[in-house]
């Protein structure tokens, strides 16, 4: 077990960093209204689910009416990604691998005939609504998917790392103005990258989370702060504790680490590692930028 965890730096702030609280407020609240959503829609979906099971003229094709279970699983499967066709729900699955074409066609429209009565009865998640599709870019996409989040671990972390740099960034930057453009700048960077990367793997999962966002101002903080120490939590077997570290050191670590889970086949699917990466040198090059440009004329923090 090895986890390097920053979590707050040292720098003094000589104001209060608003930009830096407003967007961890609004992360909180989309965050609270895709709870309710997502609960609401899963008791939703086990209500029609049972319907539909109490219903006895079930066709053998017909698999939602004869499993619970999969009747949930196909419902939030197929609003959570409406990119994709029924049949490729179904290939992920596998589950009706022993059926012919003919069958699987049957199957699929009976699937799509229960979801439309779904949809028709009852309200969608809000994740879909949120999310970044990275074979389809929208500007506003990009920026509700940045504020949105997959669960409470997801948002605890990204949370705790963003605070761990971003406040920093907004202070030296001195300008509210300039702290803005530079995070619009970076979520966008971010997200086309990741459209760039499907072009290649032809892998376009949508995509939730500040984790771009973050990584940018971890490489913005080190471009403007170099020398200035992070404090980081370190789990390493039986040895915990915390260290301070300098910020470029810490850059290094996260875009090499991630570069090599990218390159390896250890990368969680799950991850978008194209974003940290893409975030972090992004981050890095605009902070050098404004440096150079003289925008800011400080890298002492």
């Amino acid at each position: 077990m090895f986890l390097v965890f920053p979590y707050s730096n040292k720098v003094s702030f000589s104001k209060i960093p608003v930009i830096s609280y407003f967007i961890v407020f609004v992360c909180l609240l989309v965050f609270y209204f895709q709870y309710q959503s997502n609960r609401d829609f899963k008791a939703d979906a086990s209500s029609f689910c049972q319907l539909l099971q109490q219903q006895k003229t079930a066709d053998e094709l017909d698999k939602m009416q004869s499993d619970n279970y999969l009747c949930q699983l196909m419902i939030r499967r197929i609003d959570e990604r409406p990119d994709l066709t029924i049949r490729q729900i179904l290939d992920e699955y596998f589950w009706f691998q022993d059926y012919t074409n003919p069958q699987i066609t049957i199957m699929s429209g009976f699937i799509e005939q229960h979801y439309a009565k779904f949809s028709h009865l009852y309200s969608g998640q809000i994740d879909k609504e949120l999310m970044y599709f990275p074979d389809a870019p929208e500007l506003l996409k990009m920026l509700t998917s940045a504020v949105a989040h997959a669960d409470i671990l997801h948002i605890s972390g990204n949370l705790i790392f963003f605070m761990a740099f971003a406040p920093a960034v907004e202070i030296v930057l001195a300008s509210s103005w300039l702290y803005i453009t530079c995070s619009l700048l970076i979520i966008v960077f971010t997200s086309l990258a990741y459209s760039a990367s499907v072009l290649i793997t032809g892998d376009a999962l949508p995509a939730l989370g500040l984790s771009g966002l973050v990584m940018g101002m971890m490489g913005l903080f080190a471009a403007l702060m170099p020398q200035q120490k992070i404090n980081v939590f370190v789990w390493l077997l039986l040895l915990v504790r915390s260290i301070s570290v300098p910020a470029w050191i810490l850059m290094l670590w996260y875009i090499g680490i991630d570069s090599l889970s990218l390159l390896s086949d250890s990368a969680d699917g799950s991850i978008n590692l194209v974003a940290h990466i893409s975030g972090g040198i992004g981050g890095y090059a605009l902070g050098y930028a404004l440096l150079k440009s003289g925008l800011v004329k400080t890298a002492s923090g």
